[in-house]
C-alpha cells in the first residue's frame, strides 16, 4: 500500500511520466489484438514504474545528494528515445495508413513544389549539407546540456522547471504523433533519399542516429522545432550569454529539418504557432502539481 510520503516524493516530471505511461498503456491493451510483442511493453512499464518508485521511496535519505538529483531529473529524458520508437509501434492503429499524402498535397498547393526535396537540389554542396547536419545534431546537444547548466548556473528550481516542461511537451507531441501518424518525406520520399550530399563528420553522426533510433513516425508537428524555441526562451531568461550560439543553431536547426527531409515546412510552421501555448501550459502544469505535491507534505 503506497502512503501519503510516496506521494509527495514523486517529482511533478514523474507525475506525468507515469500518466503517460498508464495512458499508452491502456491504448496497448485496447489494441492488443493487432499489436505484436504486447507484454514486454507492458512489463516494460511495470519495471519503470518500479525506477520510479524506488527514487521516491528512497527521497527522505538522499534528497540532498546532487548525483541522485540529476539521476531523477535525467531518468525521463533517458526514456524519451524508447518512447519515440514506440510511437511508431502505436501510430497506425487510429489511422491505418500515414497521412503523408495530405501533407505533401499541402505543401505542393501551398509553395507548388515540395520543399524538403527540392531544398537539396538547389544546395547540393556538401560543406552546405555539413552546415545543416550540424544544426541538426546540435539539437540533441542542447536537450542533454541546457538542464544541466541551468541546474548548475540557476539552482534546482529552475532545472526541475525546465525539464517538466521539455518532457510534458515531448510527451504532448508523442500522443500527437500516435494519434496523427505523418512519416515524414525522408520516408514519403524514399526514392529521393540518395541524393542527399552526405557532409563529413556530422553527416556521419545524424546518419547513425537515424539508423540506431529514427522510426517512420514524428514528423507533424515538429518536436525538435519546438523543443528549440523552448530552450531558447528559457535560455534568454536564465543564461543570457549563451543566445549568442543559440541562435545561430537553431537558425540552422530549423532549416535542417526540412534539409534532411525529416519534416515538411507546415510541420515547422504549425510547431512554432502552438510552442508559446504549450509552453504556457506545461509551466502551469508544474506550477499546480509543485503545489498540490507542497498541499499533500502539510
Amino acid at each position: 500500500m503506497l502512503n501519503k510520503r510516496y506521494y509527495t516524493n514523486l517529482f511533478p516530471v514523474e507525475w506525468i511520466m507515469i500518466s503517460y505511461l498508464l495512458l499508452t498503456g491502456i491504448f496497448i491493451i485496447i489494441f492488443s489484438g493487432r499489436l505484436e510483442h504486447v507484454f514486454s511493453h507492458l512489463i516494460l512499464r511495470v519495471a519503470i514504474l518500479v525506477i520510479i518508485s524506488i527514487f521516491a521511496k528512497t527521497n527522505a535519505k538522499w534528497n540532498k545528494s546532487r548525483a541522485f538529483i540529476i539521476c531523477r531529473f535525467y531518468f525521463p529524458l533517458v526514456l524519451l528515445g524508447y518512447l519515440y520508437k514506440e510511437t511508431d509501434y502505436m501510430n497506425n492503429l487510429i489511422f491505418v495508413t500515414d497521412l503523408d499524402p495530405l501533407f505533401a498535397n499541402i505543401e505542393e498547393f501551398i509553395f507548388g513544389l515540395q520543399p524538403s526535396v527540392e531544398f537539396s537540389r538547389v544546395m547540393p554542396t556538401e560543406i552546405f549539407a555539413e552546415l545543416m547536419y550540424f544544426g541538426y545534431f546540435a539539437y540533441y546537444l542542447m536537450v542533454l546540456l541546457i538542464p544541466a547548466y541551468i541546474y548548475f548556473k540557476t539552482g534546482r528550481q529552475e532545472s526541475e522547471q525546465l525539464i517538466f516542461i521539455m518532457i510534458n511537451s515531448f510527451l504532448i507531441y508523442y500522443l500527437a504523433f500516435i494519434f496523427l501518424p505523418v512519416s515524414g518525406p525522408q520516408f514519403y520520399f524514399e526514392d529521393t533519399s540518395n541524393h542527399l550530399p552526405g557532409g563529413f563528420v556530422f553527416g556521419s553522426a545524424i546518419r547513425f542516429i537515424q539508423e540506431v533510433g529514427e522510426a517512420q513516425t514524428a514528423a507533424f508537428p515538429s518536436s525538435h522545432a519546438s523543443i528549440y524555441l523552448m530552450l531558447t526562451y528559457i535560455i534568454y531568461k536564465f543564461a543570457r550569454k549563451l543566445l549568442i550560439i543559440a541562435i545561430p543553431i537553431g537558425f540552422l536547426l530549423l532549416l535542417s529539418t526540412v534539409y534532411i527531409r525529416a519534416h515538411y515546412i507546415v510541420d515547422v510552421l504549425f510547431a512554432m504557432l502552438y510552442t508559446p501555448s504549450l509552453f504556457i501550459f506545461s509551466d502551469k502544469l508544474f506550477t499546480r502539481l509543485s503545489e498540490f505535491r507542497k498541499l499533500k507534505k502539510i
